[in-house]
């Protein structure tokens, strides 16, 4: 499957103290953007699926999860996803079958919740 992504300035990947893989992608949201089109003409913003597409295709590309998920636990989008905003997603591997992902930019949280996969690969 090809997915598009923004252009990470930075792509990093590191396990915590408890051993838990961790996945961090920093980007700005291109004004241009293939997923903005449309989404809405007079006040483009990235779409709720895109977000979720992104998180859960970055985790199987670099962890091998599958690409589909079970079930999206605690879902949450707590503000709009702007173009040229600075943006960081936030991926861990909490355990086989839950990758928890978060957008944000410092303190600010775009949105976040749980991948529940049905196994891991």
């Amino acid at each position: 499957m090809n997915v598009t992504y923004p252009d990470f300035t930075e792509l990093t990947e590191f396990q915590d103290t408890n051993g838990r893989p961790h996945l961090v992608a920093h980007f700005t949201l291109a004004p241009d953007c293939l997923y903005l089109q449309g989404h809405f003409p007079e006040a483009p913003l990235l779409p709720g699926v895109t977000q979720l597409d992104w998180a859960i295709q970055l985790a199987a590309d670099h962890w091998q999860t599958p690409r589909t998920v079970q079930q999206i636990e605690v879902l949450k989008f707590n503000d709009m996803i702007l173009p040229k905003a600075n943006v960081t997603l936030s991926l861990e591997w909490k355990r086989a079958d839950c990758v928890v992902f978060r957008y944000h930019h410092n303190d600010q949280a775009y949105s976040s919740g749980r991948l529940i996969f049905t196994e891991a690969n």
